[in-house]
């Protein structure tokens, strides 16, 4: 090892623990408003249930775990995001140690993470099962390395373990691990480790972890599916329609990772993304054979079910491989004093952007104010509502956005919305019920909302009068609807 190389060794990781000590200040310190992602996280942590909405439960758990701890907080809220990607950057770098001879690309590969936009920006921004889901996934491919290495039975249930939980935080863990498989059955080392009774215990570790959520999955009719709609089957110019989104969603998801590879690396890159690198410094597991068999199988969900739409976000778990394939291919000539200032003076650039904008965004600086979310006058709004006498019972509004701020700020509430389960909802006697919706958008309740309301609490709002609470200074309008527990008898519905 190159006394280079272990410098770099030495300064990455207490350099990604102190950037990602530094968002949870940012974040902590910045406005009480919480985003789409984690208002939704103030509404699913109420209960401890199997599934909550359209998405997976893993994430919902260990958030409720750190407000458990530490109590229903922006600290807590900020905490698990930051301490997941830390992790998951973690993992890729132990990855790369075990793929690349050369530490320096150990470390260029974990920072070229810093490159990709759904990683950097937007998992900071506001997501939380893309987040989990991706840190599932490079703990996976740790694992699945030491097992190809060292075949124990700890591993095989290690991979049971990551194989279900990484399902249970989002479903396209399934196309990640299913890629997974199809390049060990193609291996005859992976057919001789896959084709033995200790894999049975793996299966049955997954099985375990997964089988509370496959039964909500199946029991909650629609509730279960709804992320699906997402997909757009047959929809557009099916296929074109699909094929196109895909596309785009992958160069989307890459850029500008490669771009700056291309700019850097030139003619090395170039060579190992065609696959032309050494092939020993990819161990027992060809990456080049995976990032194939993904693309295979996403090309196969247009061409077979139908999807029409894709997402960048969606290839977090499956494309999270890229860098790992790019700099195990790359010779340690590639890496000249020229270039690898060049590369890392830009990984270490967008640190500090994201720092910056994010410290804009969460603290309403005068240039942005009005701009976001994190604007919104909730406190003024749960203050006029608190005057109009609702104090504590039952607040169900249109979207999670507003269930999740009012809520935060009436944290002796509970907090529901149409799309999420109300299986753990509890109504005490005496407890109000307060309807609030977007005024901004509609006027009046939605009909979503409406159907909501009679369809699980069998509550008819019809001609219920109801009034709009305006904030001038950012020109918010929030509709609020209070139904007294003497007319409701909400704990009858609850």
């Amino acid at each position: 090892m190159s006394a280079q190389g272990s410098a770099w060794e030495r300064w990455l990781i207490p350099g990604l623990l102190f950037y990602f000590t530094l968002q949870v200040i940012i974040r902590v310190t910045g406005s009480p408003v919480l985003d789409l992602d984690e208002a939704e996280m103030l509404v699913v942590t109420q209960w401890w249930l199997a599934g909550y909405s359209g998405q997976p439960p893993l994430y919902a758990w260990v958030q409720k775990l750190a407000f458990q701890v530490l109590g229903v907080n922006l600290l807590a809220l900020s905490v698990v995001k930051n301490a997941l990607l830390l992790l998951t950057y973690v993992f890729v770098y132990l990855s790369a140690r075990r793929l690349m001879p050369d530490p320096r690309l150990a470390v260029l590969a974990t920072l070229s993470l810093l490159l990709i936009p759904q990683v950097a920006w937007e998992s900071q921004r506001d997501l939380t099962h893309s987040v989990m889901v991706t840190t599932v996934t490079s703990a996976s491919v740790y694992v699945l390395l030491r097992w190809l290495e060292r075949p124990t039975l700890a591993h095989y249930l290690l991979l049971g373990l990551l194989l279900g939980l990484g399902i249970l935080s989002k479903y396209n863990y399934a196309l990640f691990a299913s890629a997974v498989l199809s390049v060990l059955l193609s291996l005859p080392r992976g057919r001789a480790l896959l084709l033995t009774p200790r894999i049975l215990l793996s299966a049955g570790v997954a099985a375990l972890v997964l089988a509370p959520h496959v039964f909500w999955f199946f029991g909650t009719g629609e509730l279960g599916t709804r992320s699906m709609e997402k997909m757009d089957f047959g929809g557009g110019l099916w296929p074109l329609s699909g094929l196109t989104s895909l596309t785009i969603a992958v160069i989307a998801f890459l850029t500008p990772l490669w771009v700056v590879l291309l700019a850097v690396f030139r003619r090395d890159f170039m060579s190992a993304l065609a696959g032309r690198g050494n092939p020993s410094v990819s161990g027992e597991f060809p990456l080049r054979r995976y990032l194939i068999a993904v693309t295979v199988f996403l090309v196969g969900m247009v061409l077979f079910l139908g999807v029409a739409h894709f997402k960048d976000r969606w290839m977090l778990p499956l494309f999270l491989l890229f860098p790992l394939y790019i700099f195990s291919g790359l010779p340690a000539a590639a890496l000249s004093p020229a270039r690898v200032r060049a590369f890392v003076a830009i990984c270490l650039a967008v640190p500090g952007l994201v720092l910056l904008i994010m410290t804009g965004r969460v603290h309403e600086w005068p240039a942005l104010e009005g701009q976001h979310r994190y604007s919104y006058p909730f406190e003024t709004m749960a203050e006029e509502i608190r005057r109009a006498g609702f104090h504590q019972g039952l607040i169900v509004a249109d979207r999670a956005f507003i269930a999740g701020n009012l809520r935060f700020r009436m944290q002796e509430s509970s907090a529901a919305y149409p799309g999420v389960s109300r299986s753990g909802l509890s109504c005490g006697p005496g407890e109000d019920l307060l309807v609030a919706w977007d005024a901004q958008r509609s006027a009046e309740p939605s009909a979503s909302l409406r159907d909501w309301l009679a369809g699980e609490l069998q509550i008819d709002i019809s001609g219920v009068d109801f009034q709009v609470l305006h904030d001038e200074a950012s020109g918010a309008a929030l509709g609020v609807m209070l139904i007294s527990s003497n007319v409701s008898r909400l704990e009858d519905h609850c």
